[in-house]
């Protein structure tokens, strides 16, 4: 009977681990299938297509083959990046190949930012970077509750409780419906939505400054003020949805508009500031002018230089800090004063200033991707709070240690990332011209095919018969 029992446990464990290798190699067949299906997908026509188009690398093909002499880094650059687009080609799958080849010159009409959007089959309504349709629809549903609620104020009807509460609501809606009934492709680029966004918040900020300008200090002018704020965030709304759509721009230049089309009148109200006017007016024109020449700064800059995205981003974390370190100056510098003077606020605007234009020197090379944008700009954030942690350690009675440690700490950070990244990205381009290059195969099956080949070669000797290598080396220099 024990001898049963004993027999039995063993059958039970031979069963049991039977079935859990049948699971263990069935998770394994599937998360390779699952991987060589996500590695297929990230080798696209689209994305080779868009590497081969990149506006640094055309110049750069346009300048040589115009006959002008390249610098050697602009030639090291031009090689390395043509290896990148060999190798990437290579590891599209044959479909992805077809798919190119199908249909590149129809991506070659169309906008750049459109050209790219995957012509052969239906989106995904969301598919993070490659389609900002949701949250388009996100950021116009939200705008859409605020033109409801400046309704309400514009035509009274505060005291309609009904009406009140159920307006934001119709037009947060009809925000929404209106792109999805419209939009027959379900198709937003980076730009658009960029754009968009940035039109809708600084066209509210310009139009309340369009409606002091005409309104002056007459506050019975209320209504008025807010109702252009309302129409030229819309209108300036449309209007970069069909500058990002229409215009052949990187996301580095769209970002560089919004990026000086919301710092520069900040500028400006800092400068009127500074002179102590009283004038609602002086402020509003401060705001419209220095946004003007804001746009017109970033349409010079964009194309002297060819800024990325998070070139721009990491740009902006230095502004930032260096504008916080500025407030935080004056803020410890009139602690004990009610009144300060105006032309303190040209501290921080200073500050900011100065911060983008070293950004820019800094990062002129970097190359920097989204993500390491963000990066820079979240180890920035990190390193800041850092040095507050350390300044808080000896709990110093005045704030000048506090903000000091932060700020050097904050710039430490910032430093070391951009430095890694600007090293990284250069490597990039480099290492596969600086390195020798080994392609070696080995193909024991052709043995095998030889063998036939000779049998059909001696039977027919007045033929050519070329046999099939067993081995093969290629050397890249």
């Amino acid at each position: 009977m024990i001898i049963d029992l004993f027999a039995t446990l063993k059958h039970c464990k031979e069963s049991n681990s039977r079935t859990m290798k049948k699971v263990v190699l069935l998770s394994l067949a599937i998360f390779l299938i699952s991987f060589t299906r996500a590695t297929a997908q990230e080798y696209s026509a689209a994305g080779y297509w868009r590497m081969g188009n990149d506006t640094a690398y055309l110049r750069l093909v346009e300048r040589q083959a115009a006959g002008e002499a390249l610098t050697p880094d602009d030639q090291t650059f031009l090689t390395g990046y043509r290896i990148k687009l060999a190798e990437y080609f290579d590891r599209m799958s044959d479909s992805e190949k077809s798919d190119y080849y199908k249909y590149r010159s129809e991506w070659a009409s169309q906008p750049k930012a459109e050209a790219w959007a995957p012509s052969r089959r239906e989106t995904e309504v969301y598919t993070g970077e490659r389609s900002m349709y949701t949250q388009y629809l996100v950021s116009s549903g939200l705008f859409g509750a605020l033109y409801g609620g400046a309704a309400i104020a514009i035509f009274g009807l505060e005291d309609n409780g009904g009406l009140a509460a159920g307006l934001p609501l119709l037009s947060a809606g009809a925000s929404v419906l209106i792109p999805v009934l419209t939009m027959k492709d379900k198709y937003v680029s980076n730009n658009s939505l960029a754009l968009s966004i940035h039109g809708k918040a600084i066209g509210a900020m310009q139009g309340a400054a369009l409606g002091f300008l005409i309104s002056g200090d007459n506050l019975d002018e209320g209504k008025l003020i807010l109702a252009l704020s309302a129409v030229s965030s819309m209108g300036l709304g449309r209007l970069g949805y069909a500058l990002g759509k229409n215009q052949q721009w990187s996301q580095g230049q769209a970002a560089l508009y919004s990026y000086y089309g919301t710092l520069m009148p900040f500028e400006g109200l800092a400068l009127v500031a500074a002179f102590s006017s009283e004038d609602p007016r002086m402020y509003a024109f401060g705001s419209l002018a220095f946004g003007a020449g804001g746009y017109l700064i970033a349409d010079r800059i964009g194309q002297k230089f060819d800024f990325t995205k998070g070139d721009v981003t990491a740009t902006g974390a230095l502004a930032t800090m260096n504008g916080l370190l500025g407030l935080m100056i004056i803020a410890d510098v009139n602690s004990d004063n009610m009144d300060p003077s105006p032309a303190q606020f040209l501290v921080p605007a200073a500050g900011a200033l100065g911060g983008t234009i070293a950004g820019h020197f800094w990062l002129k090379d970097a190359k920097l991707t989204n993500q390491q944008g963000r990066n820079v700009a979240l180890a920035s954030s990190g390193g800041s709070l850092i040095g507050l942690g350390l300044a808080a350690l000896f709990t110093p009675e005045s704030a000048a240690p506090y903000y000091v440690t932060s700020f050097i700490t904050g710039m430490t950070s910032y430093a070391i990332l951009v430095s890694m990244y600007k090293k990284n990205n250069i490597q990039t381009y480099t290492d596969n011209s600086n390195k020798l290059q080994w392609d070696i195969n080995v193909m024991p099956q052709n043995i095998f095919f030889n063998r036939k080949i000779a049998g059909y070669a001696n039977a027919n000797p007045g033929k050519r018969i070329t046999f099939l290598p067993a081995f093969s080396a290629t050397l890249n220099f």
